[in-house]
């Protein structure tokens, strides 16, 4: 069911050129549609049918994993892989045979320290950002080093950034990166912003996330120089994503809906109906006694400065959006040794420095689950992912990502989504 809400919002994009000063005028002010969604494409809860492993505990060093921080598609259906560990890029066939090793550690052409994304061009040329040298470097399919593309720090000094999957190439062919801008006057205050380079590395313009209500205040801490920000447990965070279809979508888990903010068009939010997971009064108290007990490490007369703990869960814990343009809430997020929840979005709802609430224990493995929609909001399904698995490619029927085994080796798994009727 669609319903055409009848007020205006806010302008839902913004874009500033390269050069001092420019920035292109805000669109219109336009209305929102609201689609409420109810029952899905496919019924059930889908299930993933393995593919594709690459990955040994013992054996062959091209096929030994240490840290995967990052995967790319090519467009021939082979697999580039960053391991942080060594660090290096690594090439697979589709079938999942080992190509080559493409560049090394290093600071010369073609080297790199870091890798806060690689990505895969149209044209299949490779591209990894290196935000320990600040440049963007090109590789040819066949893995020789091309070229490189200088980008800002926004760092003094020799500053760095740990930034992590924050490279994509978009369906126009556009490469965007993900940046925080340093804000030396307000450290808790550091906007995200995406770079859009045409194909040849050249500066198009910047895209500055939607507006949105301002978030709760976090928990702070101050002494003796010293000085911690603590989220309040159980608080919802606003997650960000840029499609790779060329807009933002924004999710709101304080209520279940998302929005979808195409350049020109009207806002499309997207809802579905959802009951609140009560916090017990137990787990609140704990929570709290936790917050309370860290925070005094830093201010022994500290005392609660905050919103207090909510009494529900947010309806959802994360936002992603696949190379296809779909949208994937995350209903029950990934939790998996050494890599955590799922790429591709972002939560910017809470200041930048601020840190999550505190666990009362270290989460268990357990299967995530994802409602799945449509880039035009139509739900979709739910897909089931296995415990121990982090995501990190979605295009249509199939998913990329890194299991772990019962000692924490980590594999390439390809999955084919099984989808209920």
């Amino acid at each position: 069911m669609i319903v055409v809400v009848a007020f205006a919002s806010l302008p839902a994009w913004r874009s500033a050129g390269a050069g001092p000063r420019q920035q292109s005028a805000p669109p219109a002010r336009a209305d929102t549609v609201v689609r409420m969604v109810a029952e899905p494409v496919h019924r059930g809860v889908a299930t993933l049918v393995e593919e594709l492993s690459i990955g040994v505990a013992d054996g062959a060093e091209e096929y030994m994993l240490g840290e995967v921080a990052d995967l790319a598609l090519a467009p021939d259906g082979s697999l580039y892989v960053f391991d942080r560990q060594v660090p290096v890029i690594r090439h697979y066939d589709a079938q999942g045979k080992f190509l080559r090793n493409v560049g090394r550690s290093g600071q010369g052409p073609g080297e790199y320290r870091s890798s806060s994304g690689i990505a895969v061009t149209r044209d299949g040329r490779l591209l990894l950002w290196d935000t320990v040298n600040w440049r963007i470097n090109v590789y040819s399919a066949g893995g020789d080093f091309v070229e490189q593309w200088t980008t800002p720090s926004g760092m003094s000094g020799g500053g760095t950034a740990g930034y992590s999957r924050a490279l994509l190439v978009d369906t126009a062919g556009l490469v965007v990166t993900r940046k925080t801008i340093l804000n030396i006057r307000d450290i808790a205050n550091r906007p995200t912003i995406w770079i859009r380079y045409r194909p040849d590395g050249t500066l198009v313009d910047t895209l500055f996330p939607p507006p949105w209500p301002d978030p709760d205040e976090p928990l702070v801490a101050t002494a003796r120089g010293a000085r911690i920000s603590v989220a309040v447990p159980f608080s919802p965070t606003r997650w960000l994503a840029l499609s790779p279809l060329g807009y933002f979508v924004a999710g709101f888990p304080s209520r279940y809906s998302f929005e979808v903010h195409r350049p020109g068009q009207p806002v499309l939010s997207v809802r579905r109906d959802a009951r609140p997971e009560p916090v017990p009064r137990s787990e609140r108290a704990a929570e709290r006694n936790r917050v309370e007990e860290r925070m005094r490490r830093t201010d022994p007369a500290w005392s609660w400065n905050g919103p207090d703990i909510p009494t529900t869960k947010p309806l959802y814990d994360g936002l992603v959006v696949g190379l296809d343009g779909r949208v994937w809430v995350a209903v029950i997020p990934e939790v998996s040794p050494r890599v955590g929840n799922s790429s591709g979005g972002s939560g910017v709802g809470r200041p930048s420095g601020v840190r999550p609430p505190v666990p009362t224990t270290r989460e268990s493995p357990r299967p995530a689950l994802y409602d799945v929609f449509e880039p035009d909001g139509r739900y979709v399904g739910q897909v089931r992912i296995p415990a121990k698995v982090s995501t990190v490619l979605r295009r249509g029927g199939h998913i990329w990502g890194i299991a772990f085994d019962e000692d924490d080796v980590p594999r390439i798994k390809r999955y084919r989504i099984e989808w209920g009727r």
